[in-house]
């Protein structure tokens, strides 16, 4: 009689060629999507009542509040509005006009570069922030914006902040919102570090349009009690993988100087605003 071979060996047998299976087939296939992910990029479009700003450099989706003071079109003394990573200027929309009527001043609401309606382009370098302040300082020269009031939301801080050191003529005054004032402030959670890790992460990252997913690396962003608004999905979902991995501004900024004594030494009026339920950068 033949030795019958046990099921366990039957068992590993199977595993090896699933195992050669997915070597052969799905490294290749995803060695290919990263490669395409890597590749992506988009133009400027209009979004979110917006309009495109040609500039040197990627071009910008701006929107308009209020007519301000000034004649001639001018947006001298201007509020302008950076949002946060992931974000767009749809998180300003019930900000925006009230603050134009309280003011009286123009407000100006920026997509910053890989966000919402802006260009996101193949160069890493735009993401980070020189890259960020550059485009938006051009962006304001566009628009004829001088003495402005910038007001930045958590990384859009880090870049109002920046901005206001480089080109101290252009910012009047900053006001930070939930930035976080020095390395290690911040968490993003697991799925932002998956997302953006080499070859697995652009895989991974085709999962972004599902809400069930999109949910769990939002959360940390809001209140724990707080429902997760529409517009922060369709921000997060305007983006490129390159956009998510590379708007590291927050992070290249405070390693070199933390975000608190850049503030200080700013020699300009700040106004520092954090919510009192913060967790995903905490007082």
């Amino acid at each position: 009689m033949f030795a019958t071979e046990p099921a366990w060996e039957r068992y590993l047998q199977r595993m090896r060629k699933l195992a050669k299976l997915l070597v052969f087939i799905v490294l290749p296939a995803l060695l290919i999507n990263a490669w395409f992910v890597s590749r992506q990029v988009t133009e400027a479009t209009a979004f979110a009542g917006g309009r495109v700003v040609d500039i040197a450099g990627p071009n910008l989706n701006v929107r308009e509040y209020g007519s301000g003071s000034s004649k001639g079109g001018s947006a001298r003394g201007a509020i302008v509005l950076l949002h946060g990573y992931a974000g767009s200027i749809q998180w300003w929309d019930d900000i925006a006009p009230a603050l134009a009527d309280e003011t009286g001043r123009k407000v100006i609401a920026i997509d910053l570069v890989g966000h919402g309606g802006s260009e996101s382009p193949l160069d890493p370098k735009a993401y980070g922030a020189l890259g960020q302040a550059t485009a938006v300082s051009r962006a304001l020269g566009a628009l004829d914006a001088d003495d402005v009031v910038l007001v930045g939301h958590s990384m859009g801080g880090h870049i109002a902040t920046y901005l206001a050191q480089r080109e101290p003529n252009l910012v009047s005054r900053v006001a930070v919102i939930d930035t976080f004032g020095a390395p290690g402030l911040r968490d993003l959670g697991p799925l932002k570090s998956l997302t953006c890790a080499p070859i697995i992460g652009p895989g991974l990252d085709r999962l972004r349009p599902f809400k069930a997913v999109t949910k769990s690396s939002l959360q940390p962003a809001f209140a724990s009690t707080y429902a997760i608004p529409d517009f922060a999905y369709r921000s997060l979902t305007k983006m490129l993988h390159r956009g998510l991995c590379e708007a590291t501004a927050g992070d290249e900024l405070n390693a070199d100087r933390p975000e608190a004594i850049r503030l200080a030494q700013l020699g300009k009026p700040v106004e520092v605003i954090w919510g009192s339920e913060d967790t995903l950068t905490p007082t």
